[in-house]
This record gives C-alpha cells, sequence and structure tokens, in this order.
C-alpha cells in the first residue's frame, strides 16, 4: 500500500510543480505529440498536403526459456519462439488540408505468420492556433489512456509495452470518435469507442453488444526553467464488457468399454445430461490510472528519462487473462505499475532500465486441505535495454528480460516459477 500511495504522491507533485512554473513563466507548451511524427518532406497539391512515410522493426529472438520445438495441442500452432521475424511493417498516408485531415496506416508483420491489416484510419477536423487547438476525430483511432498506450513504437526506447499495458489495452487502437482540445501545457482528450482494440482476445476490431466504452485522460506538457521537460496526466475508462452464452445441448449416451472385452454392459452405459441454454450477458469495467515523465540533459553524456506509471481497473484484461466476472462468479480487479529510466551516452549508445508489476487478480486465492489462502497470480519484468544509436528513432537494440509469473504449475500440481527469459536483438528503422 505504501509503494501505491508513493508513486501516486510523486505523480501530484509533479503535477503541481510543473502546472506552477508554467503559470509562472508563462512557456506555452506543444499539443501531446501525433499518431505519427510528421515526414520531413510533404507535397503539396493545391489546397492538400499529402504526406508518405513508415517504420520497420526487425527481430531476432535469440534466447528465449518458455520456446519449445513443438506444437500447441489445441491449434496446431508452432511452440517455438526463437527465431527471426518481421515484428513491424507499416506504411502511411496523411493528407491535411484546412480544418481537415485524413490518414491511413497499414501494418505488416510475421508475428502469426505471414499477415497485413489496417492499422489506423481516421478522419479529423480541428485548428491549430499558436497557443490553443482542437480535434474531433472520428474512425480507428489511438485510444487516450495513459503514455505508453499513447507512444508511438519507434520512439519507446524499450522494445515492446509493459504487461500492465498489453494486458488492457492488448491494442493501442480502437474504433470510436475523439473530441481533443489543447491550451497552452494542458491537453484533455475525451473519447467514445466499441471497447474491443486491435488486439482484443474474443472480438478484435469489433463490438458485441451496444454499449460503448468512455475513455479520457487530463495532462499537461511543460518545460521547466528551459531545462527539465514534464509530461503527467490522470487517465480513467468506463464501459461495458461482453459474457457470451452457450447454446442448448442434448442428452447423450456414452458407452466407456472399462474392461476392454468390446461387449457393452449395463455398468458401462453413462447417460451426459444436456443442458439449457444460457443468454449471452454484460458486465461493467472501470480503469484510473496515473502516469508521469521526467526528461532533462545531463552535461558531457546525453539525454536522461524516468517516468512511472499506475493503474487500478477491474474486469478490464483483454490480453493476458481477460476478465470474465460472470464466468468466475465475482469480479476481476486488476492492479499494475510500472517504472524506469533511461540514459544516453552520447549520440552513439543509451542503455534503460524498466520494472513492471502486473496483478490481474488482486482477489485471487486457493483451496488448501483445510482453509482457503491468498494466491499471488502477478507477472513481474525486469527489462534490461542497449541501444546503438542512442534515443534516435534510427537505432539497434539489444534487450533481456526477466520474467517471473506465479501461473505455472509443477509436476506435482503445486505452483512454481517456469524460466522464461528473452534476450531479443531488434534493428529499426524510420523513414
Amino acid at each position: 500500500m505504501r509503494t501505491r500511495t508513493g508513486l501516486l504522491s510523486l505523480g501530484g507533485l509533479l503535477l503541481v510543480g510543473a502546472v506552477q512554473t508554467a503559470l509562472a513563466e508563462e512557456v506555452p507548451a506543444p499539443a501531446e505529440p501525433p499518431v505519427v511524427a510528421s515526414p520531413a518532406g510533404r507535397v503539396s497539391v493545391g489546397e492538400t498536403s499529402l504526406a508518405i512515410g513508415g517504420f520497420l522493426q526487425a527481430d531476432g529472438v535469440l534466447i528465449d526459456q518458455s520456446s519449445q520445438d513443438q506444437l500447441s495441442p489445441s491449434g496446431g500452432e508452432p511452440l517455438n519462439t526463437q527465431r527471426f521475424l518481421i515484428r513491424r511493417a507499416h506504411l502511411f498516408v496523411e493528407a491535411q488540408r484546412p480544418f481537415l485531415r485524413a490518414a491511413i496506416e497499414l501494418d505488416a508483420n510475421t508475428v502469426k505468420g505471414m499477415a497485413m491489416g489496417l492499422a489506423r484510419a481516421e478522419l479529423a477536423l480541428g485548428r491549430v492556433r499558436p497557443r490553443w487547438n482542437w480535434e474531433l476525430g472520428l474512425g480507428l483511432l489511438r485510444i487516450p489512456f495513459g503514455l505508453e498506450v499513447q507512444e508511438w513504437d519507434p520512439d519507446r526506447f524499450f522494445l515492446e509495452r509493459s504487461n500492465l499495458s498489453r494486458a488492457l489495452f492488448p491494442g493501442t487502437f480502437d474504433l470510436g470518435a475523439r473530441a481533443r482540445v489543447s491550451w497552452r501545457f494542458l491537453c484533455a482528450q475525451m473519447a467514445v469507442m466499441n471497447g474491443n482494440p486491435l488486439g482484443d482476445a474474443s472480438f478484435p476490431a469489433r463490438d458485441p453488444n451496444a454499449a460503448k466504452d468512455f475513455v479520457g485522460r487530463l495532462g499537461l506538457d511543460s518545460t521547466i526553467a528551459g531545462k527539465v521537460h514534464v509530461t503527467a496526466g490522470a487517465s480513467s475508462l468506463k464501459g461495458t464488457g461482453f459474457h457470451p452464452g452457450t447454446s442448448a445441448t442434448k442428452d447423450v449416451l456414452v458407452w466407456r468399454d472399462q474392461n476392454e472385452d468390446g461387449i457393452v454392459q449395463l455398468s458401462e452405459i453413462q447417460i451426459i445430461p444436456g443442458r439449457a441454454a444460457t443468454p449471452s450477458r454484460n458486465f461493467s469495467r472501470f480503469a484510473v490510472g496515473a502516469d508521469s515523465r521526467i526528461s532533462f540533459a545531463v552535461p558531457r553524456l546525453g539525454n536522461s528519462m524516468l517516468f512511472g506509471e499506475v493503474v487500478w481497473a477491474a474486469n478490464l484484461d483483454r490480453g493476458l487473462q481477460p476478465a470474465d466476472p460472470i464466468a468466475s462468479g465475482r469480479d476481476l480487479r486488476e492492479f499494475g505499475w510500472v517504472v524506469g529510466a533511461s540514459q544516453e551516452f552520447t549520440s552513439r549508445a543509451a542503455f534503460g532500465i524498466r520494472y513492471d508489476s502486473y496483478n490481474p487478480d488482486v482477489d485471487a486465492y486457493r483451496q488448501t486441505p483445510t482453509v482457503l489462502v491468498p494466491k499471488d497470480v502477478s507477472f513481474h519484468t525486469w527489462t534490461f535495454t542497449l541501444s546503438w544509436g542512442g534515443l534516435s528513432r534510427n537505432r539497434l537494440m539489444l534487450e533481456y528480460q526477466h520474467n517471473r509469473n506465479a501461473l505455472a504449475v509443477a509436476a506435482d500440481g503445486s505452483p512454481t516459477t517456469l524460466a522464461a527469459d528473452t534476450l531479443t536483438l531488434r534493428g529499426q528503422m524510420v523513414f
């Protein structure tokens, strides 16, 4: 409890300090960064400005302790993860006219075989002014929650998002409508979305119910004394999940040849009764979170960055351990936090470290011979990343992850922790 209170208190102090400094100096801060950075070159045709760009991330998984030279017994998919793959190959086109902007982005990868699909498609109406701007967007939009979800993939120093972010928001884009307003150093975002992101485990990019999720973030982006850049904010989500019903089944007559004599005997016949159909049902879910990031320059070394994020949620896991309170008979509360830092050593090299903890069921328990006892089902991950190319978008990275989770089971059925560390090499280029 002290850890959670300390993180929130730190974020509150940073938020108050940045607001006071920005108001005193009256330094206008830019709005939150766009989904993608504007390419250096644009082509103008009449009133339309057209830009084309993209990025490529190619991985080589050198070590994965959870990898097996086997096939999945359920789907027949390979369980080997020590391989070379294209993690992301994105190509986007962005057109802009006065008060109007449209963007389409495609994603190709080999994570689960050759795949290509739509990564982003948005149409926005807005206006940019020196101290304030506003925008109304519709389409496949980035979810306005926290820092990690809104970060562009090539800008993220670490290879992938934390377990916390990937569990609650398995895809950073969802279909919906979004409003964004920025004034000086403040930015407010509000979105109405389907609630099933592109990476949703059940219904990706679809919506099984009419209810929508309401997501929002209030944040600030300011430079203090011209040296320290502070980004902080608070996010919330209120929505509705979906529990699929079941179809009716008939009675089934089963014969089990227990003595293996090939002769049907009355004692070997069993009737499995049918079940009545159950209707689909909705359930409520929510999340609140706070985030902060501080960046500054260290003389003779380079840029430094410290960041942290904490989220408390209920029935929101859609990627790692999908939450279904109707099936489990109770609400599933999730809690997670992540902290990290990176340091640039001149413009050629950088090093970063991150720790994230995520518990998909805070109230989990297990049955002992006599009583129920609490059960820790948390995921803990230490991440160490070395970058050749500093903090630039064009770089070569080597990342080691030390993973620990308590969901594994030993041969005798007792909870245990199995080795799942990874070592990955990635090359990245933005064009």
